[in-house]
């Protein structure tokens, strides 16, 4: 008998697929738009401080520190805050800077009320952390520099749109993109429980089975693979990935479907799930992978 595929099931497919591929469409493209924001000149740095009324005090040409390229620091005898800018010449000597700074920001401000912290390590090096309570500070990586900013709660609104103009700061909207990774995740798993919930009607006549871990898998291993113990390759990496193709390769099998079809299950289960588990096909044993 020819399998009669449902209207529903393709329906739910399509509204399930649509949806993911919204999300890693969007997902995708705000990513790609990530821009790392321009790195600070010096020159920059010292007329803009002083446009401010603020004096620059260089280290640098104090200190002679091994590493650094440049170390200068608001001279808080002229200055309400601290800010400090520094360019390195040397990675081992950036990230110990790094830590310290870190640090200071999330762990020695009294009384924090709010944290913010950015980090990216994708197509370049960018971390970004701030706190709010009795003092505001705020310390940024970006590439080769580092600009740190410390002051009285009162100045926090001031060194935001201090380093807002210094163009240390991202624009991209990080909690939206982590909502669209959390609705992609929600999307496929209600795709895939409402598909294996009527797969195992099919097979069990016990949808249930599949809310209970451990044992929903090991249910599915032995009716499409002979035996239960196969589920636990996934706690290997690599194997897990080869129990997963094979899975759903002999789930087309068991329900009598065309070898291209369980092909094109192995790599599309939240497409081809749903239509399985809506259309007409029955259960057939002796299809088992080890029967």
């Amino acid at each position: 008998m020819k399998n009669k595929i449902s209207k529903f099931g393709i329906l739910f497919t399509i509204l399930c697929n649509g949806t993911i591929v919204s999300c890693l469409i969007i997902g995708l493209i705000m990513i790609f738009q990530l821009k790392q924001p321009d790195k600070l000149d010096p020159n920059t740095f010292i007329h803009y401080i002083e446009e401010k009324g603020c004096s620059i005090i260089d280290i640098q040409e104090k200190e002679k520190y091994s590493g650094v390229e440049t170390y200068l620091v608001t001279d808080q005898a002229s200055c309400p805050y601290l800010i400090s800018y520094t360019i390195f010449n040397d990675k081992d000597r950036l990230d110990t800077f790094f830590m310290s700074g870190r640090h200071d920001v999330l762990y020695e401000n009294n009384h924090i009320k709010r944290k913010n912290s950015i980090e990216i390590n994708l197509f370049f090096e960018y971390y970004e952390y701030s706190t709010s309570g009795d003092y505001y500070k705020t310390i940024v990586y970006n590439d080769n520099t580092i600009l740190y900013a410390s002051a009285n709660q009162e100045y926090e609104a001031e060194i935001m749109h201090i380093f807002q103009d210094f163009n240390y700061n991202y624009e991209v909207n990080f909690d939206l993109l982590l909502r669209i990774c959390y609705l992609l995740c929600i999307i496929y798993l209600m795709n895939q429980v409402v598909s294996m919930w009527k797969i195992e009607k099919k097979i069990r006549k016990k949808g249930w089975i599949v809310l209970i871990p451990f044992y929903n898998i090991g249910c599915l291993s032995k009716d499409i693979l002979g035996s239960a113990w196969y589920s636990l390759l996934l706690l290997f990496p690599v194997l897990d990935t080869i129990f997963l193709f094979l899975l759903y390769y002999y789930m087309g099998k068991v329900f009598n479907k065309k070898k291209s079809y369980c092909i094109f299950m192995m790599f599309f289960p939240s497409i081809l799930c749903p239509l399985l588990a809506f259309d007409n096909s029955t259960y057939d044993s002796s299809k088992v992978m080890h029967k």
